[in-house]
């Protein structure tokens, strides 16, 4: 096995490492990350709105918890100031992932199942597919974007019976449809972050490119997922 570091980008205070086993080769970003062991900041008071899914003390015990700075460029800045930190709450979106029920019970060996990952998992498959077809017109998407959606949908239906396993055909459209609502409005709510919108006002061309390119999946039994590149 060959590793190396790749040249460092401009402003990107990620480390790449380069793995050559032959006949694969992998690329490794490696991004500095720092605990703050202090209060959450003002700007996420009225954030992680999960009382209605997840409880009111759930959503206490989260926010005692660390929160994470992490070293990311900020794209938005047209002239480069250097290394940035952006918040990370990466960790809080896993534990709410994993245990994702509104009763304790959802998923667990002797509990009912639910669709909730397997909706994720699709919406991104979704994105990353459209994103190979499309590599200029869809580069400002990421997964992040859809995740944000799927959380605030699992607010917005909160109940583990809103999300039956059976149901994922309608759960996936469902959380489609609000995704596309979203798009076309160009407004995404940072789940953690609410004065802190996603989808930037100055990119709307590219909001409603994909929100076209969505609800032409959603309305043709999704032929993107069955095409070869």
């Amino acid at each position: 096995m060959q590793v190396t570091v790749a040249r460092k980008k401009a402003g990107s205070p990620a480390i790449t490492l380069q793995i050559k086993k032959p006949p694969l080769e992998i690329s490794v970003d490696i991004i500095l990350t720092l605990e703050a062991q202090q209060s959450w900041p003002p700007s996420t008071q009225t954030g992680l709105k999960i009382e209605p899914w997840l409880g009111t003390k759930k959503r206490r015990d989260f926010r005692f918890r660390s929160i994470y700075l992490v070293a990311k460029q900020n794209k938005r800045e047209k002239v480069l100031r250097g290394n940035t930190w952006r918040l990370s709450f990466s960790h809080i979106e896993k534990d709410m992932i994993k245990n994702h029920g509104n009763s304790k019970t959802c998923c667990e060996s002797n509990g009912p199942k639910c669709c909730r990952k397997g909706c994720l998992k699709l919406l991104k498959f979704l994105l990353e597919q459209l994103k190979r077809k499309h590599p200029k017109e869809l580069e400002k998407f990421c997964s992040y974007h859809v995740k944000t959606a799927f959380l605030h949908s699992c607010v917005m239906w909160p109940n583990d019976t809103d999300w039956h396993l059976g149901n994922l055909d309608h759960s996936f459209q469902q959380c489609l449809e609000f995704f596309v609502d979203c798009l076309q409005k160009s407004q995404l709510t940072h789940f953690f972050i609410p004065q802190y919108n996603l989808l930037s006002q100055e990119d709307k061309a590219k909001h409603h490119f994909l929100s076209r390119k969505i609800s032409y999946e959603l309305n043709n039994g999704f032929p993107v997922f069955h095409e070869s590149y």
